[in-house]
């Protein structure tokens, strides 16, 4: 039941973590594109998928690291001699984080990421040295309230540096997005869209046009050009049009429903006449 308990304890923070980047990778994103993550909607279960793709590579990267701390933890504990050494040492794992900060005023986006990083080995490591069972104490019961205390600290500020570390490397992930978003408006990653709609939905300016359905017994009063597809939450589409910017222009946001129609068209050719 332990067992169970402590994967269920597990799956739970890998959930919250995925979340919390999910969340705060969005705001980053939107944050630079000029809009915010609340006008989208996004449900729990979008911002879970849009944190796992970012979180391969440090996933892989905390394996590797765990499987050298594994190794070298090993090769310290086979000489009596090196391991008491390495636990003296291990004692000022706390040092390294602190040594760091005053540099942070140097390079604030590097070391918002750097610092939590650092933080999280050196506690945890200095919490091993110090609750040790060769460490004198007044009593056996005395001992380990202090071992107990010792961790508790230590994996609240290890927990804390794990959120600052996410939600560091959200930002910059974020950023990243919304770079990329600026420089893919006229590429196949945005899809050019059409819609057509019984009433005038006043789309205008930038590279959007639009023209009256001339065609008999047309459902649709209306048709909209020039448009790209920025994102798609539920029934609502999140449009800009061709020559958007984040500095200038304009989100349109169209509910598909009996009167209104959109249509997504692949290709280059499926771009020229748009307009």
């Amino acid at each position: 039941m332990e067992l169970l308990g402590t994967i269920g304890s597990l799956v739970s923070l890998l959930a919250a973590v995925l979340f919390y980047f999910g969340w705060a990778s969005t705001d980053a994103e939107t944050r630079a594109l000029g809009l915010r993550d609340s006008i989208f909607r996004l449900s729990t279960s979008e911002y879970l998928l849009r944190s796992v793709e970012a979180l391969f590579l440090p996933a892989f990267l905390a394996v590797g690291a765990l499987l050298a701390a594994i190794g070298l933890q090993r090769w310290v504990t086979s000489s009596p001699g090196r391991a008491e050494t390495a636990v003296r040492r291990m004692r000022w794992g706390w040092l390294p984080p602190v040594a760091l900060a005053p540099f942070y005023v140097l390079h604030p986006a590097l070391f918002e990421l750097v610092l939590p990083l650092v933080a999280i080995p050196g506690l945890l490591a200095a919490a091993y040295a110090l609750t040790r069972p060769a460490q004198p104490a007044a009593s056996d019961t005395a001992q380990r309230r202090l071992r107990l205390n010792i961790w508790a600290l230590a994996l609240v500020l290890c927990l804390l540096s794990l959120f600052w570390a996410v939600s560091s490397y959200a930002g910059i992930v974020g950023r990243g997005r919304a770079e990329e978003a600026a420089r893919a408006v006229n590429t196949p990653a945005f899809p050019s869209v059409v819609v057509f709609s019984e009433k005038d939905l006043m789309i205008r300016g930038g590279g959007a046009c639009y023209q009256r359905v001339k065609a008999e017994n047309s459902a649709y009063a209306f048709r909209y050009s020039g448009l790209r597809l920025f994102y798609v939450s539920g029934d609502r589409v999140y449009l800009v049009d061709r020559k958007w910017r984040p500095s200038q222009g304009t989100l349109w946001v169209v509910r598909e429903s009996d009167s209104v129609r959109v249509e997504y068209v692949s290709g280059p050719l499926g771009r020229e006449p748009e307009c």
